[in-house]
């Protein structure tokens, strides 16, 4: 029934519904901040055109003056006898301390094959409770000082941050060694985490920008895992276990594979003394680094065309591997980057938004890791303009593939990136990152102090040779988002020696080989598995209490809860009237608000106030939630009439324990039971349900099994939405065969349709 979908997916939706009409504001006509000029005549004066005295306009912009001398400091450093290195930049001018670790070989390029998200969530994970501190004791620790400490995981590792005064710097490092030596990695923070990182997973990949760039990292980079997205999808989310984040924690946290750095207002000996004390005692790991798998070299020129008919834009990326971050070119293909598109005035944009008016914009981005990098341009166009678009970004890369570029286009990159360079290494978060950049990539030591001049000093013929090797389009990846339907034709007319591959927007999948989703094939049926079926069931029912199940002809109880979701907890109580077959009727109060639910065997609705609405379509989740009730007494009712038999499909593990496994195909729809190999008694239930955002994949589980007049029922339910904890429940005053009033199902005479 609607509780059954989730317990209240349709309910919660309409409560929403109601409340949202009572709470809605008007919005502003104003943005916020918005000042207006005191009246007309003000705002006419404040805009006349007129130069004032004095003030002489150029024609052009003024040639860059001599550069300021950099003296970029150096960090003095120093081993622990586990092998944490440490860096130390001193400055006393402000005073306050930058922290930096980061855990080299724990990012997600180390993510267990097939399970991308693993070390997002652990480092998600890090900062959300530890063996001695809560979530919220860590939050209200570093908080209570001003201060900050994250965890943000990248491809080559999980970055650590911690920025205090330095008054606080003993608390802050206590805490940011706390996190990372001691995390608990609690199951209700990693529910919470699930749920909040679904929430996002859900809109980016309904996003034709998002997945254009997911679907480009992984055509690029092949089944390397710098191809895989970092946060994961939401298949692998769903499925993320505690005991992979502990293990993936317990394999790649190491001293001796990590760097830490401290910059601000210290001095060497005392953030020595400081990392000692609170890093010293982190055992080393013997394990060498892995190098991630190198990613394969494109071939040929391949589209990749992702199929959006609604859509009215098209995404374009294009582009190969590029080089990795410790490359002795790495500067010189910097400049020609910058040249090429790499800013506003870059070659790219000025082309394709300024002159052609195809875009608002348009890029090019170079991405290197410890083992690998890639070239990506990216923008996007209207579905007409998209092979216009599209040809003038392959033209632009081959003419950047020339090597031809103007002395005018070079003095501008070797400006800007040699003059951005100080203003971006000022302060002790910037320096520690510099820093640790130095090391973590393996350049040379001195590479910070002389990136200016370096930059300043590549040569035209250093960047034509970058261009003709990194820029050229014979072997290139393309990927487009958008109305294939609307430009196909011309896009082949237009490339016709490309290899094409062509895929529905709602079938991809970055995990398979060829990016395609594949319809899950059902456990195939043999005479052995559904006798193996049969007798899984009716070892659950006689452990229920067998024939005694058939005496009960209707219950009735108090359950209540909480229902969990981004926003918080919203408390839950229903007072439950089940008829069996199919009749149930449902007094629900959640939040403060109230509504009835009831299904009359052949029709559902749901009554708030005065107004009921048509739920009939949605009735096989009533159906659903009526057999389950308890633990499944309706469907042991079914099996011992005969109506249902089942199909063994295997041992699983679910919360961390192996259950055994049997495929339904009930009344209310497709169903897999797991059951407890020990007590025989059903443990959890998986299906699909229909929502208000689409189709959820639900997990519901039953515990606190009690005797009942010589019957088994489950006290205490807890049901899984997508991966994330939605509902935990617990039954109070279960009655048998308690007298039932028809009235109480009764249909009313007009119910408005349902929305």
């Amino acid at each position: 029934m609607i509780y059954a979908i989730q317990r209240c997916t349709f309910l919660a939706v309409a409560l929403a519904a109601a409340g949202a009409t009572a709470t809605a504001q008007q919005p502003s006509s104003e943005p916020a901040g918005a000042s207006r000029p005191a009246d007309a005549a003000q705002a006419s004066k404040a805009a006349t055109g007129v130069v004032p005295p004095g003030v002489k306009l150029e024609t052009q912009m003024p040639a860059p003056g001599a550069p300021n001398p950099f003296a970029f400091p150096d960090a003095t450093t120093k081993t622990l006898a586990n092998g944490l290195r440490v860096f130390v930049v001193t400055d006393h001018r402000e005073p306050a301390v930058a922290a930096r670790l980061v855990i080299l070989g724990a990012g997600s390029a180390q993510d267990p094959p097939g399970m991308p998200g693993v070390s997002q969530m652990t480092a998600n994970l890090l900062t959300q409770g530890t063996a001695k501190r809560s979530a919220r004791d860590i939050a209200e620790a570093i908080d209570f000082v001003g201060g900050s400490l994250t965890a943000l995981t990248g491809k080559d590792a999980i970055t650590v941050t911690l920025d205090v005064v330095k008054k606080d710097l003993h608390l802050g490092f206590d805490l940011m060694s706390d996190v990372v030596l001691r995390p608990a990695f609690r199951a209700e923070e990693l529910d919470r985490q699930r749920q909040q990182l679904l929430s996002g997973l859900t809109l980016q990949y309904s996003d034709p920008d998002y997945l254009a760039s997911v679907v480009f990292g992984r055509v690029v980079y092949g089944r390397s895992p710098y191809g895989w997205p970092t946060e994961g999808t939401p298949e692998t989310v769903k499925k993320l276990q505690r005991a992979e984040v502990q293990k993936f924690h317990d394999a790649n946290f190491a001293p001796n594979r990590s760097l830490l750095g401290i910059a601000g207002d210290i001095a060497p000996e005392e953030a020595f003394a400081a990392a000692e004390k609170f890093f010293g005692s982190w055992p080393r790991l013997d394990a060498a680094d892995v190098a991630a798998a190198a990613p394969p070299p494109a071939s040929g020129l391949h589209i990749w065309l992702i199929d959006k008919p609604d859509a009215v834009q098209t995404q374009i990326r294009a582009g190969k591997l590029g080089v990795r971050r410790g490359a002795p070119d790495y500067d010189t293909i910097q400049v020609a980057n910058r040249i090429f598109g790499g800013g506003f005035n870059s070659r790219l944009n000025t082309e394709v938004r300024i002159k052609k008016g195809l875009t608002y914009g348009a890029f090019s981005r170079l991405t290197a890791h410890r083992f690998a990098g890639s070239l990506t341009v990216g923008t996007f166009t209207r579905t007409e303009a998209t092979v216009e678009a599209t040809k003038l970004v392959v033209d632009l890369l081959s003419h950047m593939a020339t090597g031809e570029v103007a002395p005018k286009e070079m003095d501008f990159a070797r400006d800007y990136l040699a003059g951005v360079y100080p203003i971006e290494s000022e302060t002790a978060e910037q320096v520690a990152d510099r820093v640790l950049t130095v090391a973590a990539f393996d350049l040379p030591a001195d590479y910070n102090r002389t990136y200016p001049d370096r930059i300043r000093a590549v040569s035209a013929a250093q960047v034509k040779a970058a261009a003709q090797r990194y820029f050229a389009t014979q072997d290139l990846d393309i990927v487009l988002v958008g109305n294939a339907g609307a430009f196909r034709p011309a896009l082949k007319k237009e490339f016709p020696g490309a290899q094409y591959d062509e895929i529905p927007f709602d079938k991809v999948d970055v995990l398979a080989a060829n990016l395609r989703r594949q319809k899950e094939a059902p456990v195939a049926a043999t005479p052995e598995s559904l006798a193996e079926g049969k007798k899984i069931l009716l070892a659950a029912v006689q452990a229920a209490g067998g024939d005694a199940l058939e005496s009960v002809k209707s219950i009735s109880f108090t359950e209540s809860g909480k229902l969990l979701g981004p926003q918080g907890e919203a408390p839950l109580s229903v007072k439950w009237t089940i008829s069996y077959p199919y009749r149930s009727h449902g007094d629900v109060t959640m939040a403060g608000q109230s509504a009835t639910q009831v299904c009359d065997g052949a029709s559902a609705w749901v009554r708030f106030g005065s107004e009921t609405r048509d739920a009939t379509p949605t009735i096989g989740e009533f159906e659903r939630g009526i057999s389950f009730f308890g633990g499944g007494w309706g469907v042991y009712r079914q099996v011992l009439e005969g109506k249902i038999g089942g199909n063994a499909i295997g041992d699983e593990e679910i919360g961390g324990k192996k259950l055994t496994g049997v495929a339904l195909q009930a009344p209310f729809g497709a169903v897999k039971l797991y059951f407890d190999p020990a007590t025989h008694l059903l443990a959890a239930v998986r299906y699909q349900s229909a929502g208000p955002h689409g189709a959820s994949d639900n997990e519901q589980r039953w515990s606190d099994y009690r005797a009942v007049e010589g019957r088994q029922f489950a006290f205490a339910t807890s049901i899984y939405r997508d991966g994330a904890k939605f509902l935990e429940t617990s039954v109070a005053g279960l009655t048998l065969n308690p007298p039932a009033d028809d009235n109480l199902f009764s249909r009313p005479g007009a119910l408005a349709e349902p929305k």
